[in-house]
């Protein structure tokens, strides 16, 4: 083999550090270098009354071999939202964009988030604005909960305007499958993960938990009731999780979220929560005895773990949890003073804690009509039922409805139905009671509705029935 003479080995150096100048420049030009706002027209749209065109001239290197480029118009002193989907892209070296005529900040970025703006001390920014382009993928939840057969779609898009596609697998498709458009079904019981990514560097996962806690939810469907300690800890943490989920996507606080809890305790739970006559209020008036949280449930939440009996004081006996034993202290019927009941909730303890987990805490109130405390018939206007105001458009799934000293509440009506979430002593639970339109108005259980649009200021994901 020749060995290079001195001079040929100067040339083939020069040449080699030239080469690697020439490679050097241009991954810096194509990967650091972004492209340049060289001026922003502003002129009258003829199609569109009242709005500008602004034509935002924009240049790349010569070097740079993808010269794609994107424009923004964000107005003034407002943040930088890189999750705005109103980019538009340069064509021939301009973006066209049409707004409303005010004073804006013109952005504008290439495809390795390298950024130029006319916004006041940008250049300065220039590193702060580009660590916020970190490409990520949002998702309308985090967690899914499901029965076996339910379906569930997650809505997802991601800050990179590159690559739009977005991709979904699973961890464990056996128990949780998901096809390309994001649509989870729960297969078998166990938990999963189901991770969104697109081929760049966007990436997030979603907890699936399959579980035999939750079932479809179905008015005429026949329950077992929860009987005492049936829940270790892990479960009943979940079922709170998942009551916490439907009310959260629902709105939390809003006339929705309000319903969300009646449903889900009332048609999604597998188990049936007991009816318990009074025991006790946390405010004494004759002729009930003052036990405090029996009888009755006062936090957020099931009470289905031994942890949340801590959070209750019984003046009397107790505390118990739901479907455990509890001393009754109130003749009634059925219901003997000193005998022994499964604790569970009467009609306004249902009512009640269906507003507190809603996002409504109305106190420690009853169902009755009396003028010296107030009751649940006290937190809205009470109109007498009639065709009239069935017909009328006031009524709303969400406002309560019973007669003198009996207090539920109307979750969802259909063309035939009229559905009713409440806690009888009949039907010994809290239950879901169907009652045909034609015959809500000359039925002798209810005589009244509350309307409670003074409570409910915001509706949140309304709907009238849950399917």
């Amino acid at each position: 083999m020749k060995r290079l003479n001195r001079k040929e080995l100067l040339i083939t150096t020069v040449v080699f550090v030239i080469l690697v100048a020439i490679i050097s420049i241009l991954v810096y030009y194509n990967f650091f270098v972004g492209p340049s706002i060289m001026n922003v027209e502003k002129t009258d749209s003829v199609r569109f009354e009242n709005k500008k065109i602004f034509n935002i001239e924009v240049s790349n290197s010569p070097l740079k071999i993808d010269k794609s480029t994107w424009c923004l118009l964000v107005e003034k002193d407002t943040a930088l939202n890189v999750n705005d989907a109103e980019w538009e892209k340069a064509s021939n070296g301009y973006c066209s964009i049409i707004a409303d005529d005010q004073d804006y900040d013109v952005y504008i970025r290439d495809k390795y988030n390298n950024y130029d703006s006319t916004k006041e001390g940008f250049k300065k920014d220039k590193k702060k604005e580009k660590q916020i382009t970190k490409k990520t993928i949002k998702t309308d939840v985090d967690n899914m909960y499901l029965y076996i057969g339910q379906k569930q779609k997650i809505n997802a898009n991601t800050t990179d305007l590159i690559d739009k596609n977005i991709s979904y697998s699973s961890s464990n498709p056996d128990i949780a499958s998901v096809d390309e458009n994001g649509l989870v079904i729960g297969n078998s019981y166990g938990k999963a993960t189901v991770t969104i990514q697109n081929k760049n560097e966007a990436r997030k996962e979603i907890n699936v938990v399959v579980t035999r806690l939750i079932k479809e939810m179905d008015a005429t469907a026949k329950r077992d009731y929860f009987t005492c300690n049936m829940l270790n800890d892990e479960e009943a943490n979940l079922l709170d999780d998942i009551l916490f989920d439907r009310v959260n996507r629902a709105g939390l606080g809003t006339r929705a979220g309000v319903l969300a809890a009646a449903r889900f305790l009332t048609l999604e739970s597998t188990y049936e929560v007991p009816y318990f006559y009074e025991n006790g209020r946390l405010e004494n008036y004759e002729p009930y005895k003052h036990v405090d949280g029996e009888g009755r449930y006062y936090h957020r939440g099931l009470y289905l773990s031994p942890r949340k009996t801590k959070e209750i004081t019984a003046s009397f006996v107790g505390p118990v949890m739901w479907g455990c034993n509890l001393q009754n202290y109130t003749d009634w019927g059925m219901y003997v003073t000193g005998q022994l009941y499964p604790n569970g909730l009467d009609c306004s303890g249902f009512v009640t804690w269906a507003l507190l987990n809603g996002g409504f805490d109305v106190g420690d109130i009853g169902a009755g009509i009396e003028p010296d405390h107030k009751d649940v018939t006290d937190l809205g206007e009470l109109v007498y039922l009639s065709d009239e105001l069935m017909a009328s458009g006031r009524v709303k799934a969400g406002d309560l409805i019973g007669l003198d000293g009996h207090a539920a509440i109307l979750v969802g009506w259909d063309e035939n139905n009229y559905y009713i979430a409440e806690s009888l002593n009949t039907t010994k639970g809290v239950v879901v009671t169907t009652v045909r339109r034609s015959d809500l108005v000359h039925n002798s259980i209810y005589k009244y509705v509350v309307l409670m649009d003074g409570i409910y200021k915001e509706q949140g994901n309304y709907s009238t029935y849950w399917k």
